[in-house]
């Protein structure tokens, strides 16, 4: 009764555009007289597990769940608050539930209220919600790094935490509560929290870090789980991986280092996207970066918005705040240009073309160790022609037999071979003529979407 209760509740708040619904006990329905309850939500269980655990893992999407016990003139009450949810409504058990009056109905019972509900979901956003509410302001500065967020803009850190505080509120990492506190928004805590599994809401939000031994998953050498938000753990976070990946040395400017085989650029915005193209509202783990033998595979939770083909050139988030503040701290580049980037990178580095596979709940994306051309499978290559043609249609120029074969680090003697990656392209419909009329010898190309209609 309460779980069902609880979904029909978040889902009218939603509808009332309220932050948050209440459930009393000890209050008596109609009159609401103060009566006292024989009930102690801290101390309930259902079969043998605490009330509110069991509460959020049958609950979806996961929402900000809170229990209080307290008395008042003699008499005892609780309270159960729930937060509104963000892109779908409230779940309990796998049904949808809505208040209708005083009474707790299944959703699909009633169309005209489903359809306003999947309406209103457009009105709130994952960023926004609170993620720690009522702190005081000694609070915030110890749950969030302030420093890290100064340093990433290179600015001084304000003696005057009021200072702090008046930024962060500007921002909408914290929001003033009206009671000399604040509210931690899901923004601030993703962003700047000094340990994640403080704030329930993106408590499973943590990146992983898993290096395996091999090709395959037989044998895992370490795994890493970071506890810091995004924005505070990202640069070590980096580092850390890179630490771990193999390396070549190399003679730069007449000294020799030991630089890494793969591209840091796109090492670094493909982990950028996965934080911040995830879908948050999603119960379980946060993304995950596994390094193989020969490849780096990173896993964020949610399918992707864009269709693969588009990946390299379309421009959309699930996380517009998100990813704001991300680009303006330094994180990552610019909207939608990490991934051209980073192609134009692994093309100068010879690497195969990253290839991306979506899911029904996750997207991965799959960074390439060296691998010679002739090692490269027909599909490998065709993929990488056409990620090439697309890097060269957003620079406004054509994809050419020269270009190509600059990329794949071939010479003039390899005009054929790399002739025949074209014409395969082009029957696999990845490519196209940029002129119907060209002749072969001096043929340009774009990619197949850009063909005009005319």
């Amino acid at each position: 009764m309460i779980g069902r209760t609880l979904s029909a509740c978040a889902n009218a708040a939603m509808l009332a555009d309220r932050d948050r619904a209440f459930i009393v006990w000890g209050i008596r329905d109609g009159t609401r007289e103060k009566v006292g309850t024989s009930v102690r939500l801290q101390r309930l269980k259902k079969g043998g597990e605490n009330l509110q655990n069991w509460l959020s893992r049958m609950i979806e999407p996961k929402l900000l769940l809170e229990c209080f016990d307290f008395s008042d003139d003699g008499l005892d009450f609780s309270i159960l608050a729930v937060e509104p949810t963000y892109d779908r409504p409230v779940r309990f058990a796998g049904s949808e539930y809505i208040r209708i009056g005083e009474n707790v109905k299944p959703l699909k019972d009633f169309p005209e209220h489903e359809r306003a509900l999947w309406l209103a979901t457009g009105r709130r956003k994952f960023e926004d919600a609170i993620a720690l509410p009522n702190q005081t302001a000694l609070d915030v500065l110890n749950l969030l790094n302030a420093e890290t967020y100064y340093n990433l803009k290179s600015e001084p850190v304000p003696r005057n935490k009021t200072e702090i505080l008046k930024r962060f509120s500007q921002l909408g990492f914290v929001v003033d509560d009206m009671e000399d506190g604040y509210h931690i928004t899901n923004l601030g805590a993703l962003l700047f929290a000094n340990d994640i599994s403080t704030f329930p809401s993106i408590a499973t939000k943590s990146v992983r870090v898993i290096k395996y031994s091999g090709t395959n998953k037989m044998k895992s050498e370490s795994e890493t789980e970071g506890v810091k938000g995004y924005a505070v753990g990202f640069r070590p976070m980096l580092k850390f991986i890179m630490d771990r990946l193999p390396k070549e040395e190399r003679f730069t400017g007449g000294v020799r280092k030991a630089l890494s085989v793969y591209s840091e650029t796109a090492l670094r915005e493909m982990v950028a996207n996965a934080l911040i193209h995830q879908d948050f509202t999603m119960s379980g783990s946060g993304p995950v970066v596994e390094i193989y033998k020969d490849r780096i595979e990173i896993t964020n939770p949610g399918n992707s918005l864009i269709a693969v083909d588009r990946i390299i050139d379309e421009r959309r988030s699930r996380n517009e705040k998100f990813a704001a503040a991300m680009r303006e701290v330094g994180l990552c580049e610019e909207r939608g240009g990490g991934i051209d980037k980073s192609i134009i990178e692994i093309e100068e580095m010879a690497l195969p073309a990253p290839e991306f596979f979506p899911s029904e709940n996750s997207m991965r994306v799959v960074l390439f160790g060296p691998k010679k051309f002739a090692n490269l499978s027909k599909a490998d290559r065709v993929w990488s022609c056409f990620c090439h043609c697309v890097v060269r249609w957003l620079a406004h120029d054509y994809m050419n037999n020269t270009s190509l074969r600059a990329r794949f680090s071939l010479g003039d003697e390899d005009y054929q071979v790399v002739s025949s990656v074209i014409a395969d392209a082009k029957k696999a419909g990845r490519i196209a003529p940029a002129d119907k009329n060209q002749g072969n010898k001096y043929a340009k190309y774009i990619p197949f979407w850009a063909v005009s209609d005319d």
